[in-house]
């Protein structure tokens, strides 16, 4: 631990912070990679290239040298004695290659865009041979992981890399952290010691046991599922999310859990593999990590505890995060619990064990599966997800939602992680930003307060028309007058306020244009907060006070609000039909 936090220490004593964020020197340096030689990288590359500049691979500044490679290799450990067991490489053809010497820089490239810089310190070809068998313990190329190695170009380069782009993430943004920002969520929490699961698997009730063992004994849980590239046979990223939110907010404390996507490929290199995990974990802030049966394995490659016993070679000394070894957990018809075979007595005919196997064939022939293997709600969306439909009918009313607070407040941030999140569970949400506002909406139109309700009668007209057809429609507006606020709430009826509230010198620390200093220097007139009053809401349905509280909690006052007003079901086991 350190002096100023209570919090494990990063791996390597800091967190690396490769993410160019100065706009100026961003926008100079995406102008020079478009004059160096290009590098294209494929979803690993990219992934890596991501938990590098994060943080989250801390103590790397880039990809390994051949020297550094070598070492990880043969002694799990960088050139300077670092534990590291997973060489993090960046393969490219002999052609690419041949266009580069030590010293040069090269413009790493996704779909064509300019995302990372990198110092080319090391050109060398593996053997990928020796790679696969000291990673992966096999040359199989029935494994995933060295089929993928396999098939990558033969030649590594190495050197420190800058993130200079935006990078492009479709999907869970609103559960993507850096482990900066976990760190400061676990400080703000007031938790010291928190328990992290990496899972690839929607969470059964083997995991869930686990998880509520460990936050007996630590401050929190932080599900950390990773969303990289898996198998193909793998359950799809967006199908187990929904289910571990289902589960999460069914049968878990709120205060006790924080859910957050972990954005690495992976690499099926079980003992090696977990080693990396525990150490991205502790980069994030977590104190103890959960190592279960077989972790990252498949097939048959390595021993059922193997991942657990690695951590035996390592001192705490060097690898502060603790493991937390489990058995593999299951439940037990007589002892009407789960249980482990330390724990039971009782034969495997008392116990409830499905094979993936077995698992695949019920989902594919719309089987329920056993209320002891998994929780009724993951296995209707896991059906859905097989069959390619709902289990289940699902009831939804429509509401207008008017967000309003201050510029910088966090109207926006608060829709859209709302939005996603009910999207999730399966509802018609539409969602109007300021864009759409101000290109088909608002034309024509000032800042007068006649001009401003005129705007806001206008959005709230179209999110009328949405939401009595039965869509969730959101609106993300300043809206500072009571009068207009109550005149559409009583036009629509059903309609919902959320007073996004946050003092003003909080929201200017915010605004990244540099609207509120424009506006106290005179450059703009009628600013709201500034020349320009906000009349705050006197019966909103919500209060989400953003100085005070975090994006998901904000998120949850909505959500629970709307269950409790019957605009959305709350989460609960559902008739099949």
């Amino acid at each position: 631990m350190n002096g100023k936090s209570k919090l494990i220490l990063p791996h390597g004593g800091k967190i690396v912070d490769l993410v160019v964020k100065d706009e100026k020197i961003r926008f100079d340096l995406i102008e020079k990679a478009k004059t160096l030689t290009k590098v294209n990288l494929n979803e690993r590359g990219l992934a890596d290239l991501e938990c590098i500049a994060t943080g989250i691979y801390s103590p790397l500044t880039g990809f390994l040298e051949e020297k550094d490679y070598k070492s990880v290799l043969n002694e799990m450990r960088l050139t300077d004695g670092t534990i590291w067991p997973i060489p993090i490489t960046l393969a490219v053809s002999e052609d690419v290659s041949s266009k580069f010497k030590v010293g040069d820089e090269a413009s790493l490239m996704w779909d064509d865009v300019h995302i990372g810089l990198m110092k080319v310190s090391s050109i060398y070809k593996p053997d990928k041979k020796e790679e696969a068998i000291k990673v992966y313990k096999t040359e199989d190329i029935s494994h995933p992981g060295v089929d993928a190695l396999y098939k990558t170009e033969d030649v590594y380069l190495g050197g420190e890399i800058q993130l200079i782009e935006e990078l492009p993430h479709k999907e869970f943004n609103e559960y993507r952290f850096t482990p900066k920002h976990t760190r400061a969520i676990f400080e703000e929490k007031g938790w010291k010691t928190v328990v992290a699961f990496q899972t690839r698997n929607p969470i059964h009730r083997a995991h869930e046991h686990l998880q509520k063992i460990a936050l007996e004994y630590v401050d929190g849980l932080f599900i950390n599922p990773l969303v990289g590239a898996t198998k193909k046979d793998d359950i799809s990223a967006s199908v187990r999310m929904e289910s571990y939110n289902i589960i999460l907010n069914s049968y878990y404390p709120r205060d006790r859990y924080f859910l957050g996507v972990y954005p690495a490929n992976m690499r099926y290199a079980g003992p090696r593999e977990a080693i990396l995990h525990a150490i991205s974990r502790q980069n994030y802030g977590c104190s103890h990590f959960i190592v279960g049966r077989d972790h990252a394995g498949v097939g048959d490659y390595y021993g059922t505890y193997e991942a657990q016993e690695i951590f035996d070679q390592f001192s705490k000394d060097e690898l502060l995060i603790t493991p937390l070894k489990f058995e593999h957990a299951f439940y037990c018809r007589i002892c009407e619990q789960m249980v482990t075979k330390r724990t039971c007595p009782h034969g495997k005919d008392a116990h409830v064990f499905l094979s993936g196997t077995k698992v695949r064939e019920m989902l594919n022939n719309g089987e329920m599966l056993p209320r002891e293997f998994t929780r009724p709600e993951v296995a209707m969306i896991l059906i859905d997800s097989v069959n390619n439909k709902r289990a289940y009918k699902l009831e939804q009313k429509g509401v207008t939602m008017l967000f309003t607070g201050l510029s910088g407040s966090g109207k926006t941030t608060i829709s859209k992680a709302a939005a996603e999140e009910l999207k999730k569970r399966g509802y018609k949400v539409e969602r109007l930003d300021a864009d759409i506002i101000r290109q088909n909406l608002s034309k024509g139109l000032g800042f007068s307060k006649d001009d401003r309700d005129e705007n806001i009668r206008r959005v709230g007209f179209v999110c009328h028309l949405m939401s009595r057809n039965g869509v969730i429609a959101m609106m993300a507006n300043i809206a500072p007058y009571i009068s207009v606020r109550e005149e559409i709430r009583q036009r629509i009826g059903d309609f919902m306020e959320i007073y996004v509230k946050c003092p003003v010198e909080i929201c200017e620390t915010r605004d990244l244009k540099g609207l509120y200093a424009k506006a106290r220097a005179g450059e703009i007139t009628g600013f709201t907060g500034v020349d320009d009053p906000y009349e705050e809401p006197q019966a909103p349905e919500v209060v989400c006070e953003t100085d005070k509280e975090a994006i998901e909690e904000s998120v949850q006052k909505v959500i629970d609000k709307m269950e409790e007003l019957g605009y959305i079901e709350h989460f609960k086991v559902k008739e099949p039909i």
